[in-house]
């Protein structure tokens, strides 16, 4: 029984000894890791424009410039509805109210207030060719601030995942490459990792306080660059 024992003792000691070896040998089979890089840029053609105007008056009191913004406001609103911009495509950008002060003859200001301003800014959401139509209703409705005029893609997701997939056809063409260099072949992508996407839009950043003239606001969207990165590690045989 003993003799048995001891057998079967010592055959887990050689398990336990050859197993992990065997283990460690299959992972180390002598296959190659190598990490690459991948990338991808391409200037796609916005299709959406999202525009920033706003109306800003002042008068003796808050209630006097609030109450004369609200009615440019409410008729720019109306002529942007008039142009077939949807109410939930104009939002509420900023509202503030500040107080306007007197300056002595030194142009140190004093602390008594003699009006205040309104601010009221609104940012349109439309199709990126009509930026130059909504710049225009907004102004000759009465707005006089044009802030920011920026474009973008409305599939923004899907665009991104594209030059991501793009990205990674890349690396591993890399990879491939590499390892035909070594006369081996890719085996497994071990990992991906991102390492950024961007999509820059072009933005056109000005104030008008004119009315628009009757040729019209010729506003150019211009392209839109996307790109994308990725690391990828594979394993070569």
């Amino acid at each position: 029984m003993y003799k048995s024992l001891r057998i079967l003792v010592l055959a887990l000691l050689v398990l336990t000894t050859v197993l992990p070896a065997a283990w460690a040998a299959e992972k180390n089979s002598g296959n190659t890791e190598i990490q690459v890089s991948g990338s991808h840029q391409e200037e796609i053609t916005p299709d959406i424009a999202y525009i920033n105007v706003g109306t800003l008056t002042e008068a003796e009191t808050v209630t006097a410039a609030q109450t004369k913004n609200a009615e440019v406001s409410e008729r720019v609103r109306s002529q942007l509805e008039a142009l077939g911009i949807k109410s939930e495509y104009i939002k509420t950008a900023n509202y503030s109210v500040t107080p306007l002060y007197k300056n002595d003859d030194n142009g140190k200001r004093l602390p008594t207030v003699k009006g205040y301003q309104v601010n009221n800014s609104i940012i349109v959401t439309a199709n990126a060719d009509k930026a130059g139509e909504v710049v225009d209703t907004a102004l000759n409705a009465g707005a006089n601030q044009v802030n920011s005029i920026r474009f973008g893609k409305r599939a923004e997701g899907d665009v991104k995942n594209a030059a991501l997939a793009q990205a990674v056809r890349d690396a591993l063409s890399k990879a491939d490459a590499i390892a035909s260099a070594l006369n081996k072949r890719v085996v497994k992508v071990t990992s991906v990792s991102e390492n950024g996407i961007n999509l820059q839009s072009p933005e056109v950043s000005t104030r008008l306080y004119a009315k628009a003239d009757s040729l019209g606001t010729p506003i150019s969207a211009g392209l839109l660059t996307l790109s994308a990165n990725v690391q990828v590690t594979v394993e070569l045989d």
